[in-house]
């Protein structure tokens, strides 16, 4: 019996989660399965997030989308700017909290 490979976010170990770098570094390592939680943009565009609040991997909240906040009790106690609040090029211009490796944004 062959052993599976699932990788979470790619090989964060050796480059930023779900990045393209990362995804293909998992799958040249042999991966079998790449776990890539997906979310949808305002617009419907599908994309790599471990979280659907963009407020716990990006600087949204600095930005001119932080009017965009939102309580949503079915998804998380408190407030978040969430994935579905914003269109694909608004969340591109985002930047990822360098202090957050693990969360991936790609």
């Amino acid at each position: 019996m062959e052993t599976l490979i699932i990788t979470k976010y790619g090989a964060s170990g050796d480059y930023p989660a779900c990045t393209d770098l990362a995804y293909k570094k998992a799958k040249s390592d042999g991966a079998d399965v790449i776990d890539c939680p997906v979310q949808l943009s305002k617009d419907g565009i599908p994309f790599c997030l471990s979280s659907i609040d963009l407020s716990m991997s990006t600087t949204v909240a600095d930005t001119k989308f932080r009017n965009r906040t939102a309580i949503i009790p079915e998804i998380q106690n408190g407030s978040g700017i969430y994935a579905f609040s914003l269109t694909w090029n608004e969340i591109k211009t985002l930047t990822r909290k360098l202090n957050d490796f693990l969360e991936c944004l790609c």
